[in-house]
C-alpha cells in the first residue's frame, strides 16, 4: 500500500480559484509592456451579510471573458468615459484565478481635510469567465444563453447532416 502512495504523482501546479459578484469598475484596455494590450478592471465583490466588498484588480484573459469584454466596450463606449456619471452601472457574475494578496498606497483626507496616504488592500488575479453581465439592471449575457445556443447549432447540424 505504501508503495502505491508513494508512486503516485505529486501536481506540480495547484489551481486557487474564487467564483463571486460584484460591481465592475474601472474597465480600461491597457498597453501591455511587450507591446500587446490587453482588458483590464476592478470589481468590488461582495460578501457576507453587512455589505462587505473585496477589491479585484483582474487581467480578462478567458477567451470568451475577452469576447464579451470587447463587445461590451463596444456597445457602452461610456464605460471608458474619465466621467464616471456617465458611465453605466455594470453588475457581474465572475470566475478568477491565480490570486494573490497586494497592499498599495493612495492619497486620502482626513476629517481636518489633510492629505493622508491610506493603505489600500487588494487582490490581483485573472478574470477566467463572467457568469452573467447586467447593465443598468438589465441582464446583458448569461451563461444559459451560450448552453442555449450551442444547443440550438448543435439542433441545426444534427438536421442537415
Amino acid at each position: 500500500m505504501s508503495n502505491q502512495v508513494q508512486n503516485q504523482q505529486v501536481p506540480t501546479y495547484f489551481d486557487l480559484t474564487a467564483d463571486g459578484v460584484g460591481f465592475m469598475n474601472r474597465p480600461r484596455v491597457v498597453q501591455g509592456k511587450r507591446g500587446s494590450e490587453y482588458f483590464s478592471c476592478t470589481i468590488q465583490a461582495l460578501h457576507g451579510d453587512a455589505d462587505e466588498k473585496s477589491r479585484f484588480d483582474v487581467r480578462i484573459v478567458g477567451g470568451k471573458a475577452k469576447e464579451l469584454f470587447a463587445k461590451l466596450l463596444e456597445e457602452f463606449p461610456d464605460l471608458l468615459s474619465n466621467d464616471y456619471k456617465r458611465r453605466p452601472t455594470v453588475f457581474v457574475g465572475f470566475r478568477v484565478g491565480d490570486l494573490r494578496p497586494v497592499v498599495f498606497e493612495t492619497n486620502s483626507k482626513n476629517d481636518r481635510n489633510e492629505s493622508v496616504k491610506v493603505n489600500t488592500p487588494s487582490i490581483d488575479g485573472r478574470l477566467l469567465k463572467f457568469k452573467f453581465i447586467k447593465v443598468n439592471r438589465q441582464y446583458w449575457y448569461t451563461e444559459k444563453d451560450d448552453a442555449q445556443a450551442q444547443s440550438s447549432e448543435a439542433h441545426t447540424e444534427d438536421a442537415t447532416a
